[in-house]
């Protein structure tokens, strides 16, 4: 029940703005930038680490809004520890991201295919879409922010 509400809160864009971001290979002390011209809500995660392989906290999201809570000056997202830090930021369109690989391994920053089409480049190794993948992800994600909340 609580993967409904979530694919609503998920922005839509049109096809020619939905072209996924992607680092590339990002070796230590190396760094790529983004600038986010549209609401969105990405998920993202590390192509060489991906969480089906092991790499469950290996994501992040950046969540482009109008909101006033929004961040409205450009934001660094650090690797360290095979984690992005932070692994969540909110901002306002027209922000540029910034990841920086603190980590001795190759790394990426790499937008999962939210939109459920099953392109090759955009299914996971063992058959599972994007799409599927990342609604797997929320779902474990809003089970353990329900679970923490009852325990309080």
């Amino acid at each position: 029940m609580l993967l409904l509400p979530l694919m609503f809160l998920l922005p839509s864009a049109s096809a020619k703005e939905m072209e996924l971001w992607d680092s590339g290979e990002l070796a230590q002390n190396e760094s790529w930038s983004h600038t986010f011209t549209m609401a969105s809500n990405d998920m993202y995660s590390c192509t060489p680490h991906p969480p089906h392989e092991g790499f469950p906290d290996f994501t992040g999201w950046v969540n482009v809004s109008d909101d006033s809570d929004a961040r409205a000056d450009d934001v660094t997202i650090y690797i360290d520890g095979f984690s992005y830090q932070p692994s969540t930021v909110k901002i306002q369109p027209g922000v540029t991201v910034t990841w920086v690989n603190n980590d001795s391994a190759v790394h990426t920053a790499t937008q999962m295919d939210m939109s459920g089409d099953m392109h090759d480049e955009h299914t996971q190794d063992d058959g599972i879409p994007g799409f599927a993948f990342g609604l797997a992800v929320a779902a474990i994600t809003a089970a353990s922010i329900v679970a923490t909340r009852k325990e309080r």
